[in-house]
């Protein structure tokens, strides 16, 4: 199948964003196809959340377009926005006690309402997304109760049960050990193979070499670089954007594959 001829499944046309006061990227053009997994990197404070926050239409863009298969995300009614888009944000509060299998159950919540009641479909989609998530035997677990890696899964699993077309992550595999962090960015890649389109805000290069079709390096109000892993994590190109010598070499199982390292420390000079 010939994907270049599919609409994107989100794009962005001369996108500038930021707040009355400050434009914090500006005439940024982008899109993701069916099936794709971008992910945003590039220094703090670059503007990915930002982004990531307009075009889940928390915050209105200054001029340009968001597309979603071609319609306009801001003429989307608020139902209609929940039904297609995921957005999990960095940091969400577990102040709530909801069992594991309540939390997930809530991506249903667009297509039933609040107070509906729980079709069988629902009930299985549900299901589904617990074993997906390597879930089962925690659907009576308190969220409070969780790890971070834990809790982690529960929202990435919530999220596939809302069935949506575009998947938002900001920061998913943020201050989690090696093991979730792999869990969670393997189950963000088999979300966006499933079909939906999933931009991806991370920190992590390696993770974004690994696991990414695309990467955009976002910095200076600008997409700076964007391509595929091997075009972009060059060492002329990060140590540019990030002000820092960073080192680049194949992975050691597989050549394709570029992974990124901190230059070495200077010399130890020992305390007298």
């Amino acid at each position: 199948m010939d994907t270049s001829l599919q609409t994107p499944r989100l794009e962005l046309k001369n996108l500038t964003i930021g707040f009355r006061d400050k434009v914090v990227l500006q005439d940024i053009t982008l899109a993701v196809k069916p099936g794709e997994l971008v992910a945003l990197a590039g220094p703090n404070g670059g503007g990915k959340t930002t982004l990531l926050k307009t075009i889940g239409g928390f915050i209105p863009p200054l001029a340009g377009q968001v597309l979603l298969d071609g319609k306009n995300i801001g003429t989307m009614g608020k139902r209609e926005k929940a039904e297609n888009i995921s957005f999990l944000f960095q940091n969400t509060a577990t102040l709530w006690p909801f069992t594991v299998e309540e939390t997930i159950a809530q991506g249903r919540f667009p297509y039933r309402g609040a107070f509906g009641a729980e079709t069988t479909a629902d009930r299985s989609t549900v299901e589904r997304a617990i074993k997906a998530a390597g879930l089962k035997g925690f659907e009576a677990r308190r969220i409070t109760e969780l790890s971070g890696g834990e809790f982690q899964r529960v929202l990435i699993a919530r999220a596939m049960a809302q069935e949506a077309r575009l998947l938002l992550l900001d920061e998913p595999a943020n201050n989690l050990d090696p093991k979730y962090q792999f869990m969670i960015m393997s189950l963000v890649r088999s979300m966006a193979d499933s079909g939906i389109g999933a931009l991806v805000s991370i920190h992590d290069l390696n993770l974004a070499g690994l696991f990414a079709d695309r990467v955009a390096l976002v910095t200076q109000g600008t997409i700076a670089a964007l391509g595929n892993p091997a075009e972009v994590l060059r060492q002329d190109i990060l140590s540019e954007i990030f002000d820092i010598p960073l080192v680049i070499a194949p992975h050691p199982l597989d050549k394709t594959i570029k992974t990124v390292s901190f230059p070495m420390p200077p010399p130890r000079t020992p305390l007298r």
